[in-house]
């Protein structure tokens, strides 16, 4: 069971807590058929000709009492006055039928006919905003009744709503639990279900509150991508996990815009939600009020449902991103693995397909690194690969793509970069190694890179394997002519790079 279908299961049995199985049913309704029911309509009529009959012979001593009439305790006049009253009371049932029971037998059609509608409702999506209401047609009693009644059916209108709503949210929130989608899915939703105009969603990664979506508001240079300072409203708000209005004028938070077709203005008034997972605050959303007909406390209770129905799936994502990136690092060298730098090689390779532009490939060996193991030791091995992988991270632009390929070999990816121009890359990383020296266990290590270029420029290539296969031929021509070389794969065959550097153009960096 997902994390937000325990709370579906919860919300739905408070909403049905009399729910019995059908055997249960079933044995229930002779005990209800055998309870006997007054019929008050049947006894309002007893209790008028009863009145009457009363009256009747109540009326009489009454003349005789004020008016001293001699036929007033008569027979025939005691049987006229019991006549008149008897008639009296059947006047006024039939006044009451006429009226007033017709106005209830209205209510009670509405009544059921709405029950029937919400039966049906409880299994099926469609539902109208005014599908339970019934007409008011009095100010009295009745009146407010019904009143009454179609507040309750707004209610549980509303709480269908919300059940239906649940279920559709969780069924697209299960459905995967990446990161990118989850994010767009619970900001897409809150914004539908609570009536407010634009927002943003911000999740907990690396303890840095980090934007994920965005909806409504101007994704201009203002708009942070890391809220890095926890201070004022937002860190309140984090400390707190209470939801929090704020007052943008008052706030001087000048950063939120939105564009509409009549201009740009920055919203008067915004929420800062957090996102409760485990105890910790795991996301924000920050939105802004919308003019919305909906009380104050309505929004606030939408809004804390919806959080803690979200929250859940948003940390479920954010460790699922986690557990991503750590699988898809090797853990020496902290750069990219060979199986997803693979993975980056063959998206690169099909954009540039698709595109016809220019792919380029390096692959690297460290020269004698055996001999370096034999020598110090594998602990000083493991430290010249890391320090060989961050140096050349370092050196790399921000679209080229490093990995470790094998045990001292590693894969660089260039896009938009041709034979010549990934030739000079290659030199240049294999300069900035080979004068980059070594401290370890106070023994001075130099070391040397040998490196391998292939490109699609130069190459006719099926596919990324064989742009691979022809850098790696490449960079065993480059060890066989003396190591610490680049070689080009160009014209089915390799040739050392003839501009190799004389001078070092860095100074020598010592860990």
């Amino acid at each position: 069971m997902g994390p937000g279908q325990e709370q579906l299961k919860n919300i739905m049995s408070e909403q049905h807590p009399t729910h019995l199985p059908l055997s249960q049913h079933h044995n229930s309704a002779p005990a209800a058929s055998e309870k006997i029911k007054r019929n008050l309509v049947r006894l309002l009529f007893i209790s008028m000709i009863a009145l009457g009959i009363f009256m009747g012979v109540a009326f009489p001593p009454m003349v005789k009492l004020y008016f001293n009439l001699e036929n007033a305790l008569s027979f025939n006049f005691t049987l006229m006055c019991i006549a008149a009253g008897i008639t009296v009371g059947i006047a006024n049932y039939i006044l009451f039928h006429t009226f007033v029971s017709k106005e209830l037998s209205f209510l009670v059609k509405g009544m059921n006919r709405a029950n029937e509608q919400i039966r049906a409702a409880l299994f099926s999506n469609k539902m109208h905003i005014d599908q339970f209401e019934i007409e008011v047609k009095s100010s009295d009693i009745l009146g407010e009744a019904t009143e009454a009644f179609n507040t309750m059916g707004k209610t549980v209108q509303q709480r269908l709503f919300d059940e239906a709503h649940f279920r559709k949210l969780i069924a697209e929130l299960s459905t995967n639990v990446d990161l990118e989608h989850t994010a767009e899915i619970i900001l897409k939703y809150f914004i539908e279900a609570t009536c407010m105009a634009s927002g943003l969603l911000y999740g907990k990664i690396d303890d840095e509150m980090t934007l994920l979506a965005r909806k409504g508001f101007d994704a201009d240079s203002n708009l942070p991508h890391i809220l890095e300072n926890w201070h004022g409203p937002i860190g309140d708000t984090i400390k707190s996990g209470e939801i929090t209005t704020v007052n943008t004028e008052t706030e001087s938070i000048d950063w939120l815009t939105v564009t509409t077709p009549f201009g740009s203005h920055r919203p008067k008034r915004i929420r800062i939600i957090p996102l409760i997972g485990d105890k910790k605050t795991v996301g924000l959303v920050i939105a802004a009020c919308s003019n919305a007909k909906v009380p104050e406390h309505v929004q606030f209770a939408t809004l804390k449902t919806y959080s803690a129905y979200m929250a859940p799936y948003l940390q479920n994502s954010l460790l699922h991103n986690k557990i991503q990136e750590m699988a898809s690092f090797d853990s020496l060298t902290h750069i990219l693995n060979r199986r997803f730098g693979l993975i980056r090689l063959q998206e690169e390779f099909s954009s540039s397909t698709r595109y016809n532009t220019d792919l380029s490939v390096i692959i690297l060996d460290v020269d004698k690194f055996k001999s370096i193991n034999d020598t110090y030791g594998h602990e000083t091995g493991d430290y010249i690969l890391k320090t060989i992988a961050s140096t050349l991270s370092l050196n790399l632009r921000h679209e080229e793509v490093i990995c470790r390929y094998g045990g001292e070999e590693f894969l660089v990816i260039l896009p938009m970069a041709n034979l010549d121009k990934a030739g000079m890359v290659a030199e240049r990383l294999r300069h900035i190694v080979e004068t980059h020296f070594c401290h370890y266990n106070n023994e001075v290590i130099k070391t040397s890179i040998s490196l391998g270029v292939s490109s699609t420029s130069a190459l006719n290539v099926h596919n990324e394997n064989d742009l691979v296969n022809a850098a790696d031929k490449a960079m065993y021509h480059a060890k066989d002519n003396g190591r610490n070389r680049v070689a080009l794969y160009r014209n089915n065959r390799a040739e050392l790079f003839a501009k190799q550097m004389s001078k070092p153009s860095l100074k020598p960096h010592v860990s």
